[in-house]
């Protein structure tokens, strides 16, 4: 079986007892191609080339859209320390500011909504948003990948998830989710958001992912019930209309929310683990999603860097692999992606130590 084929059966629940690793590079790989610090003789080389040279299935997530904001004046501005965001709407002007963090990456500092009369504005520019098709690197990329995996399409992220990441962020802007204006923001976002989903519905392809990154920290049953139900309800019936499945990302603990996930209809979902990562073992979430659910994860990512000594890395592995055999519809993975900072030699030990563990 080609692992475009493997990928396939897995996520119809058509696998076999053995475990199948699917490790989600795409943020390792685009933190190190911006950095060009990837091992000698990647230089240059494409997440498909790079899984491919690594012995991995091909996961390529592609995004067939682009968002366009008509009417508004969105500015950036970038300095060797420091990136700005400015976004001008009749109601007044949002600013979302990046710094540079320890590790070198872009962290942000700013969110765009910092008091109650930024909702206006945030209003504004949810209803000015638009998304148009783009289609014009599938069929290139879905020949370069060929049997080796699969290409998946991307979503944007869904309304509440996006309101929490994209405009009011995780500490003073959650005070505001109790704003009429949030469930107004909601819905605006929700209808763009759906009729993209339909025109996507009849492109090629099996997988579509949802990058929510959900976290049950701040996503409660309360807002799951009133901001994602029916969103994810209604994508998946169009979805499954057109033989498609949904995989949604999560980024944190999901117990509280995970039953609800399976209820709507979600297909999939990518990031479980454990602790330190997450709070659910595969073996965990089983129990509480039911049977059906497709469950890719059981590596926290926290095994990857060295504030873990290898025997604990190990000992993390052999237990993934213990809880992922005889599933069919169990994915091994780093959970909730490889982080950036892995530890390179962890990483290409793995399939070695799943085949090792496997026989064990």
């Amino acid at each position: 079986m080609t692992p475009k084929a493997e990928i396939l059966a897995r996520f119809a629940g058509r696998g076999d007892d053995r475990p199948f690793y699917l490790p989600d590079l795409t943020l390792w790989y685009d933190w190190h191609r911006t950095r060009d610090s990837f091992p000698e003789g990647w230089q240059g080389d494409s997440l498909i080339e790079v899984s491919r040279a690594m012995g991995l299935p091909i996961w390529q997530p592609v995004r067939p859209w682009r968002v366009e904001h008509p009417g508004l004046t969105i500015s950036r501005t970038e300095e060797k320390n420091e990136r700005v965001i400015k976004t001008e709407t009749a109601k007044g002007t949002l600013i979302a500011r990046w710094i540079v963090g320890p590790d070198g990456d872009w962290w942000q500092a700013e969110y765009p909504v910092k008091s109650e009369e930024d909702l206006a504005a945030a209003l504004e520019v949810a209803g000015a948003r638009t998304y148009g098709l783009d289609t014009s690197e599938l069929a290139r990329l879905d020949e370069a990948i060929g049997e080796d995996g699969v290409l998946v399409l991307e979503l944007p992220r869904r309304p509440y998830s996006d309101i929490l990441h994209e405009f009011l962020g995780w500490s003073e802007g959650l005070m505001f989710l109790g704003e009429p204006a949030i469930p107004e923001i909601n819905a605006l976002l929700e209808t763009k958001l759906q009729k993209l989903v339909d025109e996507m519905a009849g492109l090629p392809g099996q997988i579509v992912l949802s990058p929510d990154n959900l976290d049950g920290q701040f996503v409660t049953p309360p807002a799951f019930s009133q901001f994602l139900s029916g969103s994810y309800r209604r994508t998946t019936e169009v979805l499954h209309r057109s033989g498609k499945q949904l995989v949604v990302h999560i980024g944190g603990p999901i117990r509280h929310i995970l039953a609800s996930l399976a209820e709507v209809g979600v297909d999939a979902v990518e990031g479980l683990a454990g602790p330190p990562q997450s709070d659910l073992s595969l073996t965990e979430a089983r129990a509480l999603a039911g049977p059906d659910l497709i469950l890719w994860g059981g590596i926290s990512q926290d095994y990857l860097l060295d504030m873990h000594e290898p025997p604990a890395f190990e000992a993390a592995v052999r237990q993934a692999v213990q809880e992922v055999t005889g599933d069919q519809r169990m994915i091994l993975g780093i959970a909730d992606r490889v982080p950036v900072d892995a530890d390179y030699s962890r990483l290409e030990a793995i399939p070695d130590l799943i085949a090792q563990a496997s026989r064990s």
